[in-house]
């Protein structure tokens, strides 16, 4: 049985734990930060489960097959590398390297979402590509739904896909020219619409990002507050045309209302605010600006 240390922090790290240990002899995890005081929870996880913590000081006295790296947030000293680090990357390669890539990807108007599992070296998120897992969102869903479809692949495959790494019989294809972006963290600020000058795809992959629960919602202004949108369709048939975007174009029998965009118009379905749920049509009338 191959002898693995996992670097990372979190649940994504106990839980890549979890699924690796049906394969492999797990020596111990290496932290990016310690943040005893911040997350407590995980360190007393970390001391029920017996799970040892080391630093890259040890890894040449302890060595292990590979090192695995999931939710690391630092960038990895490759002059530690005596033994191969395999990265788990959230988002697709060779394209979207970086901070919250899917996301990235979704707000780009690409709904192919997964991971990547990537060998690190000296260019972030650049080495050879071992793996990768795609899942292409619906109209109906959001990211959550990706999220849990990657979290079983996680599950189910990467233990197999690792070993076979390690054994040479999967080899990394090289990215070096590839086209690539770099992502930057996003905030829950980011999902807050303060105008309506969007498109609607733009809106729409905005939810998809900042939905609950796994986000924390997608957000307007209206009169000084910030109020959620927990239910937002699109308009269909409407045509793309100019007008004044935050206008309220029409209201309907079942609550909802539609508000002009760049391009076409939104549906504002049902609103979330102070706790409650708010039909629309009770607060906002035909010719409103928002």
């Amino acid at each position: 049985m191959k002898r693995l240390i996992i670097a990372g922090f979190g649940q994504p790290l106990l839980d890549l734990f979890e699924f690796l240990s049906v394969r492999f002899e797990i020596v111990g995890v290496i932290l990016d930060y310690e943040r005893k005081n911040k997350h407590p929870w995980f360190h007393e996880a970390l001391a029920k489960k017996s799970i040892k913590v080391f630093n890259f000081d040890a890894v040449d006295a302890l060595k292990p097959d590979a090192i695995v790296v999931f939710n690391y947030n630092r960038i990895i000293d490759v002059q530690y590398k005596t033994v191969p680090i395999l990265n788990i990357h959230i988002g697709l390669l060779p394209v979207y390297r970086g901070n919250n890539a899917n996301a990235w990807s979704i707000l780009n108007g690409d709904r192919s979402v997964g991971y990547t599992l990537h060998e690190v070296t000296d260019t972030l998120d650049g080495g050879a590509i071992y793996y990768k897992f795609a899942y292409e969102i619906k109209d109906h869903e959001t990211y959550f739904h990706a999220k849990n479809a990657m979290t079983e692949d996680l599950k189910n495959e990467l233990p197999w896909v690792i070993e076979k790494v390690l054994n040479q019989e999967i080899q990394g294809v090289n990215q070096d020219h590839d086209d690539f972006i770099y992502c930057s963290k996003l905030y829950p600020e980011d999902g807050i619409l303060s105008h309506w000058d969007y498109n609607t795809a733009e809106i729409i992959s905005r939810n998809m990002i900042f939905a609950r629960p796994l986000g924390t919602g997608l957000k307007m202004h209206y009169q000084s507050k910030v109020i959620e949108i927990s239910k937002l369709s699109v308009v269909p048939h409407y045509r793309i045309s100019k007008g004044f975007p935050g206008a309220v174009v029409m209201k309907n029998e079942s609550g909802s209302v539609w508000i002009k965009t760049k391009d076409t118009a939104i549906s504002i379905d049902v609103l979330y605010i102070d706790g409650q749920i708010v039909l629309p049509s009770t607060l906002f009338k035909i010719g409103d600006r928002l």
